[in-house]
């Protein structure tokens, strides 16, 4: 019996710490985008585009592409009547579902790649290109200067930004970081990632 209570308290306790996990946001130190994307657990990441070029991503700013990857696959769906505000707190299939009730057209990737460009020390990303979007019928590669950062509401958000303002400025993010934790630019491993 003294046996048995054990083994159901040992095993209550290993249910709620998995369910904790599960829950928590994810830890991003040291990780790029890239290296997120073809990690093998589906994510989210948002294309979302500037109005007012403050390099802030707001609530009310538009959100140009949702973009679901698992294992360096990705599913994008274009969706400009989307807005950050209908996304935020929302678990990957509510986002799925969404992108997909928006969507004017979707699209897959069969492995994300990245190219980056370094200082001259070659140790520090500069600038990283990310195979993400199609452009005639053929995967394509979107570029980014800056890393950012912030929150929306109770959610936190780290990710890349275009370093252009007006039409061309873009941010791409990821919601479900720990506050405090951002995302650093990936580094070239002769796989994934390629030095320019």
């Amino acid at each position: 019996m003294k046996k048995r209570n054990t083994l159901l308290i040992l095993s209550a306790l290993l249910s709620s710490v998995g369910l904790a996990a599960c829950s928590s946001s994810m830890d991003t130190k040291g990780k790029g985008i890239a290296q997120l994307m073809n990690d093998n657990q589906e994510r989210v990441f948002y294309l979302v585009h500037d109005s007012n070029d403050d390099d802030l991503p707001g609530k009310d700013e538009n959100i140009d592409y949702v973009y679901i990857t698992k294992s360096g696959k990705l599913k994008g769906y274009e969706t400009s009547k989307l807005k950050m505000d209908e996304v935020v707190g929302k678990n990957i299939d509510e986002v799925r579902k969404l992108a997909e009730e928006k969507s004017k057209k979707n699209f897959e990737i069969d492995k994300v790649k990245a190219r980056v460009e370094t200082d001259s020390s070659g140790n520090n990303t500069t600038e990283e290109q990310i195979k993400i979007s199609v452009y005639e019928n053929k995967p394509d590669y979107r570029t980014y200067r800056a890393l950012t950062y912030g929150q929306i509401r109770d959610k936190y958000y780290a990710g890349y930004n275009s370093g252009r303002s007006g039409l061309s400025s873009a941010q791409l993010l990821i919601t479900e970081v720990s506050k405090g934790n951002t995302i650093n630019f990936d580094k070239a491993d002769g796989e994934i990632v390629k030095e320019k």
